[in-house]
């Protein structure tokens, strides 16, 4: 071997130049059955302790084992998969749970009559209508005595313009068997102005004559169509007999009658003198319609003129 600097030979095992005192690196070259004999040895040595041996270190097809630190690649492979594996189950679990919790908190605000409540309330200060009746409709559901729902919830059609179930509520108002004489008036009143509306004098007529309240009664008279009176009773008379037919002079209106038993309406008799009733039996039927074609009852009288 010479040395690389001076080129004078040195001796064989030295590891430096005399001459130039330059020290020598040699780089062995690669011998593959060295590494064979190192993987038997290996083998032997495992063998002796009792460990098994990894079979990567002697692949089938190739004589030549593995290179030092294959097996522990795949031990860290194969804990990374088990790591992620791990890790998507508890995200799983997680997911899982969480869905469980918002479907259980879901459940009992849809159950809960304070939630509802709050969440209307919430709604109708933000003019969100359509919510805020959804809210009270369940509120409804839960607690059906409390007729303020119905009114809190008649209010929102009334402010989303819903005319027709605005209607409807403040009907189920009226007829409700827990409403009280001033909820019932209230829900009449606020009633009548869509009536009119819709020409619908007759409804008006029929609300106030079913709610039997005097206030309302003298609020709407005019509405009303008072039943007719007959100035005599029934009976037989011996003698020729003068018959009026009665109603409030304030009515504004129209009386029709009849005298052959028949329906008295628009197109009969209109009474305007007082009807004599001849010898034998008549039967009169009469009626008033006010300024605004609403029909009353029909009152009926039967009599008998002249000796039997």
């Amino acid at each position: 071997m010479q040395c690389p600097k001076c080129g004078a030979t040195i001796p064989e095992g030295s590891l430096y130049c005399e001459k130039s005192g330059e020290d020598i690196h040699v780089v062995p070259d690669y011998d593959p059955l060295l590494d064979v004999k190192l993987g038997l040895e290996v083998t032997e040595e495992a063998a002796h302790n009792g460990n098994s041996v990894s079979r990567d270190l002697f692949p089938k097809g190739n004589g030549i084992p593995n290179r030092p630190g294959t097996a522990t690649k795949g031990k860290k492979n194969s804990r990374v998969k088990l790591y992620v594996l791990r890790g998507i189950l508890i995200l799983l679990a997680i997911v899982i749970l969480g869905l469980s919790y918002v479907t259980q908190r879901n459940v009992k605000r849809h159950d809960s009559l304070d939630y509802q409540l709050e969440q209307a309330e919430k709604a109708r200060g933000v003019g969100d209508y359509s919510k805020a009746i959804e809210c009270y409709s369940r509120a409804i559901e839960l607690d059906g005595e409390d007729v303020g729902l119905l009114e809190n919830l008649a209010s929102m059609y009334f402010l989303k313009n819903d005319q027709a179930w605005y209607e409807a509520t403040l009907r189920r108002i009226q007829t409700h068997p827990e409403a009280s004489r001033e909820q019932i008036r209230s829900a009449i009143e606020k009633m009548i102005p869509l009536l009119i509306k819709k020409g619908d004098f007759n409804g008006i007529s029929n609300l106030i004559l079913q709610s039997e309240d005097e206030m309302l009664y003298a609020e709407y008279e005019k509405y009303l169509s008072p039943k007719p009176e007959l100035s005599l009773p029934d009976g037989s008379y011996d003698e020729i007999q003068s018959l009026q037919i009665l109603v409030d002079p304030e009515s504004e209106g129209t009386i029709y009658y009849t005298l052959d038993g028949s329906t008295p309406g628009e197109n009969g008799q209109v009474y305007g003198l007082p009807i004599l009733l001849e010898e034998g039996k008549t039967t009169v039927r009469a009626c008033f319609v006010n300024a605004y074609g609403v029909k009353s009852e029909i009152t009926t009288g039967t009599y008998a003129i002249g000796k039997n």
